[in-house]
């Protein structure tokens, strides 16, 4: 059973959506100030970046596309817009004008070793098939240099009442044989193209993250053993090295605490522009401590 956390501690906070971790507890620092107190024990992670939002211009089919506001990003920025794949970034940018760099993608298959073709489980299913016309092909069996030619069969996820309809697309190549193993998936890695924009339009919400994104500032991360009472600023390593960080650029380090009920927080002791986003968390079993709601 879990230890409950003290009035006013975080210890089990509802991770968004995608996350993985069991507790977490994220926000935003734009003033100067503390965060919420947050109990841990064992392993733990901790995150702090600052992020840009501007808006993103996709054309479908297309790497090309176009920011409304260039200030601060630069080649190798994370995309986080509705309008890309997840993991896409800036290949390259002139002014607003940005080429997409959109990464592979590694999903199962099975190929017969007759046709050309390459069966795509109905699991994996959707609007993903088209994204794949054109992309280069690696794999078992797969000849150098194929290509995903067209789709041939769309996927049709299963439900309660179906078990779906698995997708095929052609390659450029025939496979030189068939998957073994009672026909049992292998993995199949597509360097995709921009036919993985499926969207032609703007994305006022994109998010761009990375090295070079920087908030203007300064952090510091604190430790109380009393409760919350008393706040010591942490160390890093075993030099003596304060953990205070004010260049602004991404933290994301991971440690652990061995005894139980210790509190963690940021402590923002200055401030001057840009967002500080930050994230604690734990997982599974090691998250030892839990936030109970009092019942009157």
């Amino acid at each position: 059973m879990g230890i409950p956390a003290g009035q006013g501690v975080d210890a089990s906070g509802v991770p968004p959506q995608g996350d993985q971790a069991t507790a977490v507890i994220s926000g935003q620092i734009t003033a100067v100030g503390p965060t919420e107190p947050f109990a841990f024990r064992g392993p733990m992670n901790i995150a702090i970046y600052a992020d840009i939002n501007t808006s993103l211009t996709t054309t479908a089919g297309s790497t090309a596309a176009t920011v409304a506001s260039a200030t601060g990003l630069a080649a190798g920025a994370a995309i986080n817009s509705k309008n890309v794949p997840p993991g896409t970034t800036i290949g390259a940018l002139a002014g607003t004008a940005a080429t997409l760099a959109i990464p592979p993608i590694t999903i199962p298959g099975t190929t017969d070793g007759v046709t050309a073709n390459l069966q795509i489980p109905a699991s994996i299913g959707g609007p993903l098939m088209a994204t794949l016309v054109g992309a280069a092909v690696t794999g078992p069996n797969i000849p150098s240099g194929t290509t995903v030619s067209a789709v041939i069969q769309e996927t049709v996820a299963p439900t309660d009442l179906s078990p779906g309809t698995p997708g095929i697309i052609q390659l450029s190549n025939k496979p030189t044989a068939m998957t073994p193993f009672q026909n049992q998936p292998q993995w199949f890695t597509f360097a995709r193209t921009g036919n993985a924009i499926t969207v032609t339009g703007a994305d006022a919400n994109a998010t761009f993250t990375g090295a070079g994104v920087e908030w203007v500032g300064s952090v510091q991360l604190e430790r109380s053993f009393d409760g919350g009472s008393t706040w010591i600023v942490a160390n890093i390593g075993g030099s003596g090295a304060l953990a205070q960080y004010s260049a602004g650029t991404p933290v994301s380090l991971t440690f652990g605490e061995p005894e139980k009920q210790v509190l963690y927080r940021l402590n923002c002791t200055a401030y001057t522009s840009g967002t500080i986003n930050f994230r604690f968390s734990q997982t599974g079993s090691v998250n030892e401590t839990l936030s109970i709601p009092l019942i009157y």
